[in-house]
């Protein structure tokens, strides 16, 4: 449930998991990279191997973030997956310039019909986890391209860092009230958000919801959203 639904002034969501996804999957795009690179590894390997490195390589621990910090993250991520290859560095490179083109990616269905729903009555924007290569991929589709994009690798600090909710609203001229984050991530989108005092939703696809978010602060869809600020 939202506190103060008439006082939102932006949107901001977002991005990986909330209005896009890859497309083919991720483990079948590592897993075509490694048999180039000579390094042929069972999709399930992979899958198991990517969910451990992204729990043991996650931001760092202060949540700083850069450039050059997201890319040496992913070059850890990377080597834990393909653990037996010779050409861990070869295969990141080709991973991450796959995963800089906007083919790479799809929009959820409900993604463009609720930003266009909303645009008319809030600034739209998208708060993010990623790096510069959002910036490319999101101008792909006209409705994302418009929005103002929050990027954690060039606002310095990366979602839940309070800091970075600070400097969001500080770039907006805009009350932490004012601001309605939309994400699938408990920790990252909701509990950050409200943390520094942003009004939030939480995205949950599958209809499963964490214990500690209410069931009134969650939504099944993004078209719930519209319906919510109705």
């Amino acid at each position: 449930m939202l506190r103060s639904p008439d006082l939102i002034r932006c949107v901001l969501f977002d991005a990986v998991g909330t209005l896009i996804y890859p497309h083919p999957s991720v483990a079948s795009v590592y897993q075509s990279a490694g048999v180039a690179l000579g390094c042929d590894l069972p999709i399930e390997t992979i899958r198991t191997r990517f969910r451990e490195a992204l729990t043991l390589y996650s931001v760092s621990a202060d949540l700083r973030s850069d450039e050059t910090m997201e890319r040496e993250r992913w070059r850890k991520i990377v080597t834990h997956v393909f653990a037996e290859s010779e050409q861990p560095d070869a295969i990141l490179d080709q991973l991450w310039r796959h995963f800089a083109q906007e083919k790479s990616w799809s929009v959820y269905q409900d993604a463009l019909p609720t930003l266009e729903a909303l645009s008319p009555r809030y600034r739209i924007g998208l708060a993010s986890n990623f790096d510069q290569r959002l910036r490319t991929v999101a101008g792909h589709w006209p409705s994302l391209a418009d929005a103002l994009l929050f990027v954690s690798s060039e606002v310095g600090w990366a979602k839940p860092s309070p800091k970075f909710f600070s400097l969001v609203a500080q770039v907006l001229q805009l009350q932490p009230h004012q601001i309605l984050l939309l994400g699938d991530d408990p920790r990252n989108d909701y509990h950050g958000a409200i943390a520094a005092g942003y009004q939030s939703l939480f995205l949950s696809r599958d209809g499963e919801s964490p214990s500690d978010i209410e069931a009134s602060a969650t939504i099944a869809s993004l078209t719930d959203v519209v319906k919510r600020l109705s």
